[in-house]
């Protein structure tokens, strides 16, 4: 950088390495010929205060990104940036419309610049440098966070392995330049996520912060379970609950009876929220019901965190799962071209949240039983049961791979068999017909299934860890579109020969694997349940303090 300051201390480069927003943002270098004055000397000291340690304060204002704070000026040579400029003005805008992304004013100093920039228009050099130092802290962290995400996920899950971009630890001289070039709207608008799904979240948490303000919903009281045809004095406030959240249009003078109109609303309350929807007040459904605003409102705000996360730099065509939603979802072009139900792992076999790429489907494939699973759920059903491996076509297998004679193993010793089962293709195949692969540490990938069944459920989580499918040769004929040599019909043809065939896809596919707690469809909002007691980790770190 111009003056050095910040390039030779420990860790200086964190801050500019982390602040991954300006890949894309590039600008010559603006002249600058005044001389420095009373203000930039103040601004210099200030900076040069900031200290050898990498932590400082101005103004009483800890300052967080103290490298970028040194590069920002020494590449401007200690020019004010920000006091009464119109990047100013935008830049105190932006914090106040941080919360549009879910994130809190107050962790860019919103609760704190404009007192500074009071002081500051004093005209006294000091309390402008205290400004400039804590506006640049400011407008650092709001593009980080809005790049970035706040929360470092991989503080809270070990197998976390999305990687994203960074740009080198000149991007604090860009924004200099930027911030003088185009003002500070423009570079917020080209560092903020614009995936669809992420404008649609900013749209529902703005249609609940509204809510919010208006009082909420009221709370529908406990009782016997509600079904339809009933009258019951719970229904008025059960009507207006329906009616804040759009589910049910208003009808004056409504009485007691849990009609019709109140029964379809019900369904449809139902349906966003992955309930059986049966239009019956029982327990799940009152307390979905009597969920509060400010509880939905962090379900949207976690949504959008989690999609600063993985939706950055993904590319155009990718499979997402929300293991949350038990939902699989296809994007081809940047648009949302299909989706379908799933099924995902049980709260005690979890799905594991990761990014990899599929690189080809085996179909007709075997499933050689993972050893967990063996010890757990099929060595039981073994010993109650001597028929239960030939029903089901499995193989045993010993160390070597060799087969085994059932009848010769020892089924009921004290420690496990060493042996390993495998299932032969066919209808009974715990895989179904087809598998997509990404092979990962986790042994994890989607599949179709032999009982489709499960599918109709509300709650989904029932499998072992891997993801089912409930239409998985509509995703395999999607994953092979570019591929002139397939069609359905060979597709057809390679399941009825009963042979276990591998198909590499035509290009490597992103799939994510992912968790959202409350997301958008075709307009509606629709919640879940936190089946893996996630989101309480995450609020809590992105309502703390940042930790850089």
């Amino acid at each position: 950088m111009p003056d050095g300051r910040g390039t030779d201390r420990p860790g200086a480069g964190r801050w500019l390495a982390r602040l991954v927003v300006l890949a894309v943002l590039v600008a010559a270098t603006l002249p600058w010929t005044a001389a420095a004055g009373e203000v930039e000397q103040a601004i210099g000291a200030r900076v040069a205060a900031l200290g050898a340690t990498g932590h400082g304060e101005a103004g009483g204002v800890a300052i967080e990104a103290v490298p970028f704070v040194q590069d920002f000026y020494g590449a401007r040579q200690d020019r004010p940036a920000w006091l009464d400029t119109v990047a100013g003005e935008e830049l105190l805008a932006a914090i106040a419309a941080s919360g549009r992304h879910g994130l809190r004013p107050v962790d860019f100093h919103g609760d704190r610049l404009p007192a500074l920039l009071d002081a500051a228009r004093s005209g006294d050099p000091a309390a402008i440098a205290a400004f400039e130092l804590v506006a640049t802290d400011a407008a650092a962290l709001l593009l980080h966070h809005l790049y970035r995400g706040k929360v470092d996920a991989t503080r809270l899950d070990p197998d976390w392995n999305f990687h994203r971009p960074v740009v080198t630890g000149e991007s604090a001289g860009t924004i200099s330049v930027l911030v003088d070039q185009l003002g500070f709207a423009a570079i917020v608008g080209r560092v903020a996520l614009q995936h669809p799904q992420y404008l649609a979240l900013q749209d529902a948490l703005e249609r609940y912060r509204t809510i919010e303000a208006a009082g909420g919903w009221p709370r529908v009281p406990p009782g016997e379970t509600l079904r339809p045809g009933m009258t019951d004095p719970r229904v008025p406030a059960l009507r207006a609950r329906l009616v804040v959240t759009g589910d049910l249009a208003p009808v004056p003078e409504a009485g007691d009876l849990h009609d019709e109109a109140v029964v379809a609303a019900v369904r449809r309350f139902q349906l966003r929220h992955g309930l059986e929807a049966d239009g019956a007040i029982g327990p799940r459904t009152l307390r979905a019901l009597n969920r509060t605003v400010g509880e939905r409102i962090d379900q949207l705000r976690l949504s959008l965190e989690r999609a600063r996360w993985v939706l950055r730099g993904i590319g155009d065509d990718f499979v997402l799962v929300n293991i949350a939603g038990a939902r699989t979802y296809v994007y081809k072009g940047g648009d949302l071209v299909w989706r379908t139900r799933s099924i995902v792992g049980q709260q005690y076999r979890r799905t594991p949240i990761f990014r990899d790429e599929i690189r080809y489907m085996e179909l007709n494939p075997t499933w050689t039983v993972p050893r967990t699973i063996f010890v757990e759920d099929k060595l039981p059903l073994i010993r109650a049961d001597p028929g239960y491996l030939a029903r089901g076509g499995y193989r045993v297998l010993d160390r070597d791979r060799q087969v085994l004679d059932p009848s010769v193993v020892d089924w009921w010793a004290l420690d496990p068999p060493p042996v390993t089962l495998v299932q032969a293709p066919g209808p009974g195949n715990a895989l179904g017909r087809v598998k997509f692969m990404f092979p990962n540490r986790f042994a994890v990938y989607l599949h179709d299934t032999n009982d489709r069944s499960l599918f109709d459920r509300a709650a989904r989580n029932l499998s072992s860890g891997c993801v089912r499918i409930e239409q998985p040769f509509v995703l395999a004929d999607l994953l092979m579109e570019g591929d002139p040599t397939w069609s359905h019909a060979r597709l057809e043809a390679i399941l009825a020969s009963g042979t276990t065939t591998r198909v590499d896809l035509p290009k490597p596919m992103p799939v994510l694997l992912t968790y959202y707690t409350a997301w958008v469809e075709d307009g509606e909002v629709l919640f879940r349940e936190d089946i893996y007691d996630r989101d309480e980790r995450v609020l809590e770190a992105l309502d703390g303090p940042f930790r850089g």
